[in-house]
């Protein structure tokens, strides 16, 4: 595979596509389903007038989704290893929040297995763009 026509012949191609599925889902579920969404993440509502709070997650989540669909349209490997590297801090700082701010910590996993695996996707990136260079 020619390493400059970053696509669906590629491994990373698709496991960043994972991400955006994710993410696109996560997204959707959030406005469709908040109180199911946010206890899934980690912090059930006490409110359901805290609804609003949901939904501006669920937005990021969203916004996010598109833009790595877009990234991966446009098959952008370099923005796309930005965004992945960037967006790290997100689920990290998620599982923070869960694990010093939830009665139930069990939820936090998730976030750590995200961070861990934007880790990976976003070296692999890396090493495709420096075999590019070369």
């Amino acid at each position: 595979m020619n390493i400059r026509n970053w696509g669906p012949k590629s491994v990373t191609f698709w496991l960043a596509g994972v991400v955006t599925l994710l993410m696109l889902y996560l997204g959707i579920r959030g406005f469709v389903q908040p109180e199911a969404a946010i206890r899934e993440f980690g912090l059930p509502l006490h409110d359901s007038a805290d609804k609003n709070l949901v939904y501006i997650k669920a937005d990021r989540d969203l916004f996010i989704g598109i833009l790595l669909l877009l990234l991966m349209i446009l098959r952008m490997r370099k923005a796309m290893l930005v965004v992945m590297v960037t967006s790290i801090l997100m689920p990290a700082i998620d599982a923070i929040l869960v694990l010093t701010k939830a009665a139930d910590t069990r939820p936090s996993w998730i976030h750590i297995v995200s961070a861990v695996y934007g880790v990976v996707v976003g070296y692999m990136l890396y090493r495709e763009e420096r075999r590019m260079r070369s």
